[in-house]
């Protein structure tokens, strides 16, 4: 009996700790810790732009206008490992394929460009994450905006809003529908928040402890700060299906 007791505060102590070094270093991404960075908790970099609609800086601080998702996809199609399924939100106009990233140490990989969603898979970190109608708690990322080469289209630098640029547009009742694995789950928003980069309780946000089949949308927000390359917020959409 004892013994047992003490195994199980073992695994709990063990399983406290996953979760606390998952929330400490991982937790929001970085494919590219340069100063055209990814998606990150900590300086997050969403491309370089200050949310600025209608034009972005060139080479020589030129303006052109800026690209659109909508454009690049119709030139360049989608990322060619954008295959995982699709997620639309019509309130906002979002229709945008999938890929998929595992998270296996202290990176979440960041998506394939402006144009695509990426859905995380949590499985190494118990208690946390989950897939589309699996009752638990999905977990999907894309640009606010994006200032970089895109490998897929050529190196073709894309400059201006992202997937996720209208993000903060949604409200509660608003629809949100995922394609997986030839089922459809249709989500409802049930809340939108802001959250200081380095403050607010990761552990939480993330956690696959849901009363419903949940998925949580993330991007960046708040103030760009050029200096460092770091949003100051990050919006976190929370949907229910149902």
């Amino acid at each position: 009996m004892g013994s047992s007791v003490a195994r199980r505060a073992q695994l709990l102590l063990l399983l406290a700790i996953g979760i606390a070094a998952l929330t400490a270093t991982v937790l929001i991404v970085a494919g590219n810790t340069g100063g055209a960075g990814g998606l990150r908790l900590f300086g997050v970099s969403m491309g370089g732009q200050t949310r600025q609609t209608g034009a972005a800086a060139g080479a020589g601080g030129a303006r052109r206008p800026a690209d659109s998702v909508e454009a690049f996809t119709r030139k360049y199609g989608d990322p060619p490992d954008a295959t995982y399924g699709r997620i639309r939100i019509p309130s906002i106009s979002v229709n945008a394929p999938l890929s998929y990233r595992a998270v296996s140490g202290s990176v979440m990989p960041e998506p394939g460009g402006a144009t695509d969603v990426a859905y995380y898979d949590m499985s190494r970190f118990p208690g946390t994450g989950g897939v589309p109608g699996g009752g638990g708690n999905a977990i999907f990322g894309g640009h606010v905006d994006l200032r970089r080469p895109i490998p897929y289209a050529g190196d073709v630098e894309y400059q201006g809003p992202g997937v996720f640029w209208s993000l903060d547009k949604l409200r509660p009742g608003d629809i949100i529908e995922v394609d997986y694995r030839g089922s459809t789950y249709r989500y409802r928003v049930s809340a939108v928040n802001e959250f200081s980069a380095d403050k607010a309780d990761w552990g939480k946000v993330w956690s696959s402890d849901v009363k419903n089949d949940t998925i949580t949308l993330f991007t960046c927000g708040g103030t760009f700060n050029p200096e460092t390359h770091e949003y100051s917020t990050r919006l976190i959409v929370r949907a229910e299906r149902g």
